[in-house]
């Protein structure tokens, strides 16, 4: 019972977040920024120039999706950890899908960036 109404309000969180803020991914993208940017360093700032807005709602519209497999993970395989440890394991394994599902949009968007293409060399014709 609990999945099937963590379920339910995984999309109704995905609604309201879309309803109020608009572009829902601008508190996830924040909040998973500074890490994607030690890894993709400059690049990073090239596909924020182009792509900001667009990763911020994908992100925002793909978060909620790790509510269930992180309950499941921290609430019920984990069941010999204390309450707090199992929020705490909750809410880091959402962050951690943040981070890695940021990470993987900003290496899908790196070669759409018109600064990071390859550039391509002419020869002179003899």
């Amino acid at each position: 019972m609990a999945y099937l109404l963590l379920l339910i309000a995984t999309y109704i969180f995905m609604s309201i977040n879309r309803r109020l803020l608009g572009i829902p991914g601008f508190f996830y993208y924040s909040s998973v920024r500074p890490i994607v940017g030690i890894y993709f360093r400059d690049k990073l700032l090239k596909v924020e120039e182009v792509y900001y807005w667009e990763l911020a709602e994908t992100l925002g519209d793909r978060a909620q999706l790790a509510i269930l497999p992180a309950y499941f993970v921290a609430f019920d395989l984990l069941s010999f950890l204390e309450i707090w440890q199992k929020w705490l394991v909750f809410l880091f394994l959402n962050y951690l899908w943040w981070v890695v599902f940021a990470a993987y949009l900003v290496k899908g968007f790196i070669p759409q960036t018109p600064a990071l293409r390859p550039r391509t060399t002419r020869t002179p014709h003899a």
